[in-house]
């Protein structure tokens, strides 16, 4: 093996580079301190995603719980367009808040990183975000 791939198998693993499938997985709450006001009254409070198998096919569970109690929950799946990747869910239960949810596909501006979920509010320098708690 030469210095080359060594250095680069290096850069991989201290990267931390994994898919986004599994980049996505855990728990996440909103931080109340970044974003802005909508963060806090149209966002989920708390964001989590599992998925035991990622290679399986089968779409991974999602789970969003409301300040005010409401949620919704079902599979989620990974639509990469150009560079951006987004998350779409497609509810299947919800309390009766988003009862109109069910059936629907719902696209998200979420970005994934490796701790956080982030979404843009009032402008280019403002993003709502969950921290991963787990």
């Amino acid at each position: 093996m030469n210095v080359r791939s060594v250095v680069f198998v290096s850069l991989l693993f201290f990267c931390g580079c994994e898919p986004i499938q599994e980049q996505i997985i855990g728990s996440y709450i909103l931080d109340p301190d970044r974003g802005c006001s909508r963060c806090q009254t149209d966002g989920p409070a708390k964001m989590s995603f599992e998925d035991a198998n990622i290679t399986d096919g089968i779409p991974g569970s999602y789970r969003f719980e409301f300040s005010n109690g409401a949620l919704h929950s079902g599979t989620y799946g990974l639509l990469q367009v150009d560079t951006v990747i987004a998350v779409v869910l497609y509810p299947d239960s919800a309390s009766s808040e988003f009862a109109m949810l069910i059936g629907e596909t719902v696209r998200t501006d979420y970005r994934i990183r490796r701790k956080a979920v982030k979404e843009r509010c009032n402008g280019v320098f403002r993003d709502c975000v969950w921290n991963r708690v787990n």
